[in-house]
């Protein structure tokens, strides 16, 4: 959940094998910092990494109504997949 932060303030990044999810919002608009106590999710920077295993794929991020959304797939090589043994 990403409430309060718009898609020009979130950025999703994929570099050996982390998916990193940050905000870049910018601290300018923010003019009551003198006397603020406590901010909320949308009014701080924040940094979230996720380690990803090698057979993961990003497909893609969607943000809608507050929800940011990111599309894995896990890719199993064949020779990792399930076989069948015949007895003979």
């Amino acid at each position: 959940a990403v409430a309060g932060f718009g898609k020009k303030d979130i950025e999703v990044e994929v570099a050996e094998g982390v998916l990193t999810v940050k905000s870049i919002k910018d601290k300018d608009t923010d003019t009551t910092d003198e006397y603020t106590l406590y901010k909320g999710i949308s009014a701080r920077n924040f940094t979230r990494k996720f380690t990803l295993a090698d057979d993961i794929v990003v497909n893609g991020a969607e943000l809608k109504d507050g929800m940011l959304t990111i599309s894995l797939e896990r890719i199993v090589p064949e020779e990792k997949k399930p076989q069948l043994i015949t007895i003979k």
